[in-house]
């Protein structure tokens, strides 16, 4: 059998010369119009190809956020972008990255933070949050951009006595996006901290549907809890100090970690 990348034998050769003089040619009659066409095909079939997936283009922010429970009445907040500042708000994004046309549904739930990643009882809320259900949906347009920003959306806490009640619920939904099952209890869940997860739900033309593995974000710390808040300095005796030592420094620091910490002195030479 030939190799695809090699021709048929031929009694005087001259064919092969032929068909080579005659792409030259016509290479130079069109400026390298077909050349670039042959690229422009590639890179379509290469989109076409490529194996869809979901990725977070934008993380949330780690720390800075509350979580509310639903009985204070107020807004739940909104969780903000990594890159974030006071002056540019920015959201957690996804992209789905996919050469096809597809109708593109997004689920995002909370799961745990640590591993396996278990659904986790505290609720999303939000414009894009059925109400009550704790989870938030999303459907893309495959004729425009494949990637979504989620503005409003916030993390609602369950107290402890509703935290069953609300995983029954998710398992009603048919949330439990790594197949953890209900063999655990939640007296090991971490209450202060959760992760995004977006599971992505493709839909063909032809009616059917693929599902893309689903993809966790960095953690989100509660703000209000002591084991997570960032370790804040609100007051410092000293600001420097002889290099020989002996100065005493009296450092006063809000909702100290438990755990190991570390103090880092910087020397400098006049």
């Amino acid at each position: 059998m030939a190799h695809p990348s090699r021709g048929a034998s031929s009694p005087a050769g001259s064919s092969r010369r032929g068909r080579g003089s005659s792409c030259l040619l016509a290479s130079k009659n069109s400026g390298g119009i077909s050349s670039q066409n042959r690229v422009g095909d590639t890179d379509m079939l290469e989109r076409i190809l490529q194996k869809p997936k979901l990725v977070v283009v934008e993380e949330p922010k780690e720390r800075g956020m509350r979580f509310r429970y639903e009985c204070e009445g107020r807004s739940a907040g909104s969780i903000l972008g990594a890159s974030s500042t006071e002056t540019n708000k920015t959201q957690p994004a996804i992209e789905v990255k996919t050469g096809a046309e597809t109708r593109v549904t997004v689920t995002v739930s909370l799961v745990t933070k640590d591993l396996p990643h278990r659904p986790h009882p505290h609720c999303l809320v939000g414009k894009d949050c059925p109400n009550g259900s704790g989870i938030c949906v999303v459907t893309l347009n495959p004729h425009s951009n494949r990637r979504h920003s989620f503005v409003n959306l916030g993390i609602q806490c369950v107290r402890r006595k509703e935290l069953d009640v609300s995983l029954k619920k998710r398992r009603s939904q048919n949330i439990d996006p790594f197949q953890t099952g209900d063999s655990k209890g939640i007296e090991d869940m971490d209450m202060n901290a959760v992760r995004l997860c977006f599971q992505c739900e493709l839909e063909w033309d032809d009616g059917r549907k693929d599902c893309l593995s689903p993809v966790v974000s960095n953690p989100v710390y509660d703000k209000k809890a002591t084991t997570t808040s960032q370790l804040k300095i609100s007051c410092l005796n000293q600001y420097r100090g002889s290099c020989h030592g002996k100065t005493e420094i009296y450092m006063l620091c809000d909702k100290v970690q438990k755990g190991n910490i570390y103090i880092i002195t910087e020397y400098y030479v006049l």
